[in-house]
């Protein structure tokens, strides 16, 4: 680990974030950036998964930031560990990457979704906090790795109603925001949710995030 944790007192009350990266610059960037930022305790930065999982039990993570391709133990599989060992822990890919193929495996491992290694800082403190709160991200760039191919016939299925329930999901709302926007009760935006997985075949918001994106409703 190359960044001590912060055990005051207060930490309980802030977001713990770990940042596991085999390239040392970009590990000291995100350290510092995340460091320095109000309302995060950067708890672990770590070369390898293996590191990062094996400190599971002392760092406690809210949120981890994982570079998709590292040796040894890879982005998907680093995902699937953390995920399995601390299911309340939310899994934000690092990529400088363009392969879709690398991205869908980070979201089957159980991925929230990515981040680009040269988005601005600020953005990436907020895709953090987004992200502590089991919000979808796919911050700059990072939508590039789902294909916009349109796919008029899975659009053509939908409601409006629907289609405005998606772009909400999509641009990250919770059901209480969405049922301000669409003047729906919770029950029923849950059922437009629901509707909306079995229709493009999602199983999460993610999903659901990433499906917006590819039929273009964003």
């Amino acid at each position: 680990m190359d960044h001590p944790r912060d055990d005051s007192d207060h930490s309980a009350e802030l977001i713990r974030v770990i940042v596991v990266d085999d390239d040392r610059v970009i590990r000291a960037m995100l350290t510092d950036e995340l460091g320095s930022a109000a309302g995060i305790s950067l708890q672990g930065s770590y070369e390898s998964g293996l590191d990062a999982v094996a400190a599971l039990d002392v760092d406690r993570p809210h949120v981890a930031l994982v570079d998709i391709a590292m040796p040894a133990l890879d982005g998907p599989e680093t995902t699937r560990r953390l995920r399995a060992a601390s299911p309340q822990t939310q899994v934000l890919a690092l990529t400088s990457l363009t392969d879709r193929h690398a991205a869908s495996a980070m979201l089957n491992a159980g991925a929230l979704g990515f981040l680009p290694k040269d988005l601005a800082p600020q953005a990436i403190v907020h895709a953090v906090r987004t992200a502590r709160h089991g919000i979808a991200v796919l911050a700059g760039a990072g939508a590039g790795l789902v294909d916009r191919t349109r796919k008029p016939d899975l659009a053509g299925m939908l409601s409006p109603t629907e289609r405005q329930i998606l772009l909400l999901i999509r641009e990250g709302r919770t059901t209480h925001q969405i049922c301000r926007e669409v003047y729906l009760s919770p029950s029923t935006v849950k059922y437009h949710v629901t509707a909306l997985m079995e229709k493009l075949g999602a199983t999460n918001r993610v999903t659901l995030a990433i499906r917006a994106v590819e039929l273009g409703i964003c």
